[in-house]
């Protein structure tokens, strides 16, 4: 077999409500279900110009934000090996590959999760193509995603996305992610404003901090508290309560930082524009009885989540913060990974 073609994805990130943090023992297990809304704006762009068949063993270049980046290619060839039990042609194969994103890396807006699934559409088209097969399985995308990203899990399909298993859930499983059904019409347009107040990459990367829950003395209190709140989320979304999603929501971002916060080392990610932020969000919230909630990745920059019809007002107190920023992002809930380009120009 001998093909070669090129072919691009466009793929999204996504934030969790019901946050991942957290391994058990195995291959990107997580410790606890996670519960996210897949967003729309916020991408990584991922094309590969691939030969296979002719390579003689496993060839990778990767051109990132312009740059060759050896460093993501020695972590692409490491997930290479992991997956070529679902696609063995990659140990034949020549990629010359060229990403980036259209919003900052590594700055707690889950880039990972949108490099690695685009990464993950883009493999599972030339699959098809490879074997000869019909078309595209989500979840097994979502579960090859997985072992290059946990989150990126979540980011092939949309918008509301749940990963972990869980007796909530019968559907529910560990290795890949599955859509939340019966999600309010209200929930499925929510909006997301993504306040950027750092653009620089975190001091300590969420790989590392997940291993910090390992032996962390609230780590079995965090699991039957994430599972708790599964429960209270996925009623909030299947019938548009928004006081309860609110509650659930700060709850678990608030949760997620303290966890960081009581881990060994003391991992801190927040800056002092991110904590005033969150006090300017509540004051502005009880004062004008708006529906918001706010909730952070690992990472300072703050997404705050509210309905599409108090759209306009919501970006009034963002525009009249007295809190400096130094941008927003303004996006919303979104159904997934969008094909750019798939062309095969020669194959036997």
């Amino acid at each position: 077999m001998k093909i070669q073609g090129k072919i691009s994805y466009s793929s999204p990130s996504n934030i969790a409500i019901l946050k991942y943090w957290g391994k058990q023992a195995g291959n990107q297990i997580p410790m606890n279900p996670s519960l996210s809304m897949t967003l729309e704006k916020c991408r990584s762009n991922t094309t590969i110009d691939y030969q296979l068949g002719e390579a003689k063993g496993t060839h990778v270049e990767v051109t990132f934000e312009g740059d060759r980046d050896r460093a993501i290619e020695a972590k692409l060839k490491k997930w290479f090996i992991e997956i070529s039990r679902f696609y063995p042609w990659l140990n034949d194969a020549s990629l010359q590959i060229e990403t980036h994103n259209n919003f900052p890396h590594s700055a707690g807006i889950a880039s990972s999760a949108s490099g690695m699934s685009a990464m993950a559409m883009c493999l599972a088209g030339m699959n098809a193509h490879a074997s000869k097969s019909q078309g595209i399985f989500l979840e097994q995308v979502s579960q090859i995603s997985r072992l290059g990203s946990g989150s990126a899990s979540r980011s092939v399909m949309g918008p509301w996305v749940l990963w972990g298993k869980t007796d909530k859930y019968k559907a529910s499983s560990d290795e890949y992610a599955v859509l939340v059904p019966g999600v309010h019409a209200d929930m499925q347009q929510l909006q997301d404003t993504i306040i950027v107040v750092d653009k620089n990459p975190k001091s300590i990367s969420s790989r590392d901090g997940h291993g910090l829950m390992d032996g962390h003395p609230w780590r079995e209190g965090r699991i039957r508290q994430a599972h708790d709140n599964l429960a209270d989320l996925l009623h909030a979304l299947q019938t548009g309560d928004w006081p309860l999603f609110q509650k659930i929501t700060e709850n678990e971002a608030l949760s997620l930082h303290a966890l960081m916060f009581a881990s060994k080392g003391g991992m801190m990610l927040w800056k002092g524009n991110t904590v005033e932020w969150m006090h300017y969000l509540r004051q502005q919230r009880e004062v004008l009885g708006l529906p918001m909630a706010f909730t952070l990745d690992a990472g300072a920059n703050i997404h705050l989540l509210y309905p599409l019809s108090v759209r306009d007002k919501v970006h009034q107190v963002l525009e009249h913060s007295p809190v400096p920023s130094i941008s927003f992002i303004h996006d919303s809930a979104g159904q997934g990974p969008d094909k750019v380009r798939d062309e095969v120009f020669h194959q036997e």
